[in-house]
């Protein structure tokens, strides 16, 4: 056969260079296999990353989240049932709460920062503001309130601060003051509405609310005797007010006020503490740190008995 510009001369078109030739009587060459794809690893989810938590910021001055008449219901609790050394389990039921409650521990708090209460030895006791404070004597009682004001570290800062000067403005100018004092910027607010009330209570806005005038009390009663209760939450010594010497404590461990109370109720070093007490003492733990802390999953407290005491 003779190939003419790609025709054989009997007119038929040749072979292209990639085409196939197939001789007759054979079977069609096979097809060229298609390239394998390339296999590729499956993607992984991301696993969740946990949420971060915001940092704690520890407050550098002690101050209370509620007013005086908060902690002057616990020294008056404790007047009302004979005025004697109570148990945790003991003044929570005379106050009507339950011990692991964050109420409970709020008002104990907020009566031992302003120096009305003192823990020692598992027994909260009167100091002897907090048993003037609620005596049926006016003048004793204005003189009491009057020195359970600047047993808060932050309250006496700022009667020191803006004695004979008027207080910065509401709301934030005296919340920046605060902050500047050591108070965290987040519970601020709390501080002041606290100081608000407190002060109006102890007599220091008889001038208006925009200036500290320390309580003109008169003539009275002779003033308690005997050394004053030791407790967290002091300024520390100071001038006297109403006839009172402010009680030496201290210093405050910058602690928020539940896990100040939380710690109090622990027991002394290497004496004996049931099993039923530690389970309820870490209960109260677990819902404070739920008020306190962000965090997801649940928290049990189981408590196991010895099975050699159920026989």
């Amino acid at each position: 056969m003779t190939l003419v510009n790609g025709t054989d001369k009997n007119g038929a078109d040749a072979p292209t260079e990639n085409a196939a030739v197939s001789s007759p009587g054979l079977p069609p060459p096979p097809k060229p296999a298609k390239p394998a794809a390339a296999k590729t690893a499956p993607r992984r989810k991301p696993k969740p990353q946990p949420a971060k938590r915001p940092a704690v910021t520890v407050s550098k001055i002690g101050f209370p989240y509620r007013d005086l008449e908060t902690g002057m219901s616990v020294a008056k609790a404790i007047m009302d049932h004979g005025g004697v050394a109570l148990k945790t389990d003991q003044l929570a039921g005379v106050m009507g709460l339950s011990a692991g409650s964050g109420n409970f521990v709020l008002k104990v708090t907020t009566a031992r920062t302003f120096g009305l209460v003192n823990y020692a030895n598992g027994m909260y006791d009167l100091t002897d503001v907090g048993a003037a404070i609620v005596d049926r004597n006016e003048q004793r009682q204005r003189a009491a309130k009057a020195q359970a004001f600047l047993n808060v570290p932050l309250y006496r800062r700022t009667f020191e601060e803006f004695k004979s000067r008027q207080l910065p403005p509401r709301p934030n100018g005296l919340e920046q003051a605060f902050i500047r004092f050591g108070v965290p910027p987040k519970s601020a607010q709390q501080a002041r509405l606290a100081f608000d009330k407190s002060a109006t209570q102890a007599g220091y806005f008889t001038a208006g609310p925009d200036r500290l005038i320390e309580p003109i009390l008169g003539a009275a009663a002779p003033p308690p005797t005997g050394p004053q209760s030791q407790d967290y939450g002091s300024g520390g010594n100071g001038d006297r007010a109403g006839g009172y010497a402010e009680p030496e404590r201290p210093a405050p461990r910058g602690l928020h006020p539940f896990i100040e109370g939380l710690l109090d109720k622990l027991p002394p070093p290497e004496t004996n503490w049931a099993p039923e007490g530690r389970a309820k003492w870490l209960m109260t733990a677990n819902n404070i740190f739920d008020m306190l802390y962000n965090g997801s999953g649940e928290v049990q407290v189981v408590l196991k008995q010895n099975p050699e005491e159920t026989k």
